[in-house]
């Protein structure tokens, strides 16, 4: 008998987020520029696109589309923290120039996660 279930598959995203929004706090953009265009890269291929599919409260699942994960894109599961930071870096790495990190973060996938930190918040707005 197996035991199966869908875990974390690493601290990927959680890293990235952190790591991008540490040079760019210590204005070490220049120095790391190559390694903030990897990190933005991942961090855009790391957001989760769609929804599950299906009825999401037939399997307790809350929406998805626009969110980032702990880890990867395959992880999947809406992690409010992550998407908050996930977001606070695209933000970031959006005010420098896309010749250093490459092209922003379209705003229709900014929507989505705000979208999805907005859906998490307490109906009486806490």
């Amino acid at each position: 008998n197996q035991f199966l279930l869908q875990g974390y598959n690493g601290s990927q995203l959680w890293d990235t987020a952190f790591a991008a929004q540490a040079i760019i706090s210590a204005n070490l953009i220049d120095e790391f520029g190559p390694t903030l265009r990897k990190a933005h890269a991942y961090i855009k291929n790391s957001q989760v696109l769609e929804d599950c599919p299906g009825d999401l409260s037939k399997w307790y699942r809350h929406i998805s589309k626009g969110a980032w994960p702990f880890s990867t894109a395959d992880h999947g599961w809406p992690i409010s923290d992550c998407t908050a930071e996930g977001l606070k870096a695209v933000l970031l790495l959006s005010k420098i120039a896309p010749e250093i990190v490459g092209e922003p973060l379209d705003a229709k996938r900014l929507y989505d996660a705000v979208n999805v930190i907005l859906s998490l918040q307490v109906i009486d707005s806490s």
